[in-house]
Formats: structure tokens, C-alpha cells, sequence
């Protein structure tokens, strides 16, 4: 399951939570703990998604799903910059969260006209990108 969201991008105070974490990026100095930072913020961003498709808030749906998986593309920039392996745990866990994240994403597509449908299938390919991309530095370092 994807992690509670909490407060939507639609809230007023929504820009306090984005400030927060990126501080708490910021002041993370492990790259397994800022990757796995990433990934909670990943999930979060994909779980706000498909409530705002239910919410019928559409464009900030699509921005927010585009903004999940940016997320999960630092993540593996993070894991790239550290030129060290993934714990096996860690690595299932990536491996997990990126095929949650293309099946949330692929049951909003029935729930947007079809002009919107290319943003999420656009989101799906740079899940699987990013998911090959784990696979290689799990499997090279």
C-alpha cells in the first residue's frame, strides 16, 4: 500500500509540507535514508494523485503525478550518486513501490477524458524507466 498522503496539494498550507521536506532532504546526508526519503515522498505524491482524480481536480492531478515520480527519479540519482548497492530489502522495496505506483496510475487512465490520459501514460513510462534503472544498479554494484 502507498503511504497516507496527508494534506493535498489543494489545501492552503500544502507549501509549508513541500518546504518541510525539502529541508528534511536537504539535512539528510546518507543516500540510503534520502533515497528511501524520496520514496516516501514518491508514494505520497502518487497516493494524492488518484484522490485528486476522485476529487475531480484533474491538471493537479497530472502535475501531481508527474511530481511523484520526479521523485522517484531523484531517488535513483540518489542511489546513482552513491556508487553503492541497495540492500536486498531496500531493493525489493524500489522494486515494489514502482509496480504499485504503475497500477495506481494505470486505473486512473479510466478516469480522465482521453486529453488527459497522455500525462499518466507518460508518468507509467518513466516508472518502468526508473524501475530498469534500479535493476541495473542493484544488479551492477
Amino acid at each position: 500500500d502507498l503511504a497516507f498522503p496527508g494534506m493535498l496539494p489543494d489545501h492552503p498550507l500544502y507549501k509549508l509540507k513541500v518546504l518541510r521536506d525539502k529541508i528534511t532532504l536537504f539535512l539528510t546526508q546518507d543516500p540510503m535514508k534520502k533515497a528511501q526519503y524520496h520514496l516516501l515522498l514518491a508514494d505520497k505524491r502518487i497516493h494524492m494523485a488518484a484522490i485528486l482524480i476522485d476529487k475531480g481536480e484533474i491538471e493537479l492531478a497530472k502535475e501531481t503525478a508527474l511530481k511523484g515520480e520526479n521523485e522517484y527519479t531523484l531517488l535513483v540519482n540518489t542511489l546513482k550518486d552513491a556508487r553503492k548497492k541497495p540492500s536486498k530489502e531496500l531493493f525489493e522495496k524500489l522494486e515494489k513501490a514502482s509496480l504499485k505506483h504503475q497500477e495506481v496510475l494505470t486505473k486512473t487512465l479510466g478516469k480522465v477524458d482521453s486529453k488527459d490520459k497522455k500525462t499518466f501514460e507518460n508518468v507509467i513510462y518513466f516508472s518502468k524507466t526508473n524501475l530498469n534503472e534500479i535493476k541495473t544498479i542493484y544488479k551492477t554494484y
